[in-house]
């Protein structure tokens, strides 16, 4: 069998030395301590007892005093660190997951990323923010008003992503998603003034006819339908979503100047390429000397770390290429003008027709002088221009 003595209520003191001491005459061969400012003494005793081990819990100077029977120990505290170390994991990637890594915007044409996100901005929604903050039926509803040009507007997140689809342009009113604006009672106004061409209702009341001049604002399509009694009054509103298709005809000016003399940049072949690392809206880059480029383009490539399709993290990998180019004087013909003027029209006209906006008429006339050319007219579109507006917002007149 083991004998074990024990003496409890050592001071860190000379104390110590003596205890250890009357240990090792009464027989023990191997003789321990637990508190951080015994060791000193018990290397002491360990000097004048070189037959007798001993072991001091916590120590740090086992390995320099060089003593075959002097040591220290310690608990495997790795284990514990290692799952303290899984349980913080957890509960930060819990944290990240309640909030909104990434914004993106599908769909837009006539409205820029960074102005939709500078509005997101101005309206409180911006990255980091927690998930549970964000109503993505009344964010798209306040997109579509907001942007007359979108037709069509539904939120959703996923994971930690915020995705919103836009719809510009004509399009039936009955292709909704869960959290879009048209799940709810609402009615159909102009977002813009003009003539109305066509109107084809589905449901609601009709408060316009084809050749009605409207101004912005003017309810088209009610969401109030009328409920009447026996006397031919009206007793009560039924409410609903109006959907419509209603075609608005009105003007659009257009204008475009293209100088006989231009410039074109040359590149010289020249680059340089920085890095730069966001941890969230902490930035960390290497230092770059572009002092040698003249004139250079810098392009940036943002890239956004994930873990998952939809598990965005707040990291960011950002790499900017500096190109060199020089400035070349080019003297145009009236030919090459005329073809200039020409392609920025017919990409005017792509980008409204991919609006789905028809064009009626078409007087753009060219002007020419000394130094440039002219293109300017009058365009007659027709476009599916209106805002969903919500009943409750709306006084509904009959």
């Amino acid at each position: 069998g083991v004998e074990c003595i024990t003496k409890t209520n050592i001071p860190e003191g000379q104390e110590c030395y003596e205890a250890a001491c009357e240990l090792a005459d009464a027989g023990c061969n191997f003789i321990f301590a637990d508190s951080f400012g015994h060791e000193d003494y018990m290397i002491e005793a360990a000097k004048e007892y070189p037959e007798v081990q001993f072991s001091h819990a916590t120590g740090t100077k086992a390995h320099t005093e060089n003593l075959e029977n002097f040591h220290n120990a310690f608990a495997n505290i790795y284990d514990g660190r290692y799952l303290a170390g899984i349980a913080a994991a957890f509960v930060f990637m819990a944290w990240l997951s309640a909030h909104i890594w990434s914004i993106q915007i599908e769909g837009n044409l006539s409205q820029t990323d960074d102005v939709v996100f500078e509005y997101l901005g101005q309206s409180g929604i911006r990255h980091g923010m927690w998930k549970s903050k964000v109503d993505c039926k009344e964010l798209a509803a306040e997109l579509r008003n907001y942007f007359t040009e979108f037709a069509w507007v539904a939120a959703e997140l996923k994971g930690t992503r915020l995705v919103i689809h836009v719809k510009e342009g004509i399009m039936d009113v009955k292709e909704t998603e869960p959290g879009s604006v048209s799940d709810e009672p609402s009615s159909l106004a102009a977002s813009c003034s003009g003539v109305v061409d066509s109107i084809f209702v589905r449901k609601g009341t009709p408060m316009v006819k084809a050749g009605d001049q409207v101004e912005k604002g003017t309810i088209l399509v009610s969401g109030a339908l009328p409920i009447y009694n026996d006397a031919k009054e009206i007793a009560s509103y039924q409410y609903v979503s109006a959907d419509a298709d209603i075609v608005i005809k009105r003007e659009r000016k257009y204008q475009d100047v293209v100088s006989f003399i231009g410039s074109e940049k040359q590149y010289t072949g020249k680059e340089k390429i920085n890095w730069m690392v966001w941890l969230g809206e902490e930035a960390f880059a290497l230092p770059a000397n572009l002092d040698d480029f003249e004139k250079y383009d810098l392009m940036s490539e943002l890239t956004q770390l994930r873990l998952t399709e939809n598990f965005y993290l707040p990291v960011y990998v950002q790499k900017f290429t500096a190109k060199e180019y020089e400035d070349r004087e080019i003297l145009y013909t009236k030919e090459e003008v005329l073809q200039i003027l020409n392609t920025n029209y017919q990409d005017f006209i792509k980008n409204l027709e991919e609006k789905g906006v028809q064009i009626f008429e078409n007087d753009v006339k060219i002007e020419w002088n000394e130094k440039s050319a002219i293109a300017s007219g009058i365009l007659m579109t027709g476009e599916y221009a209106v805002n969903r507006i919500k009943i409750d917002t709306t006084k509904e007149e009959f």
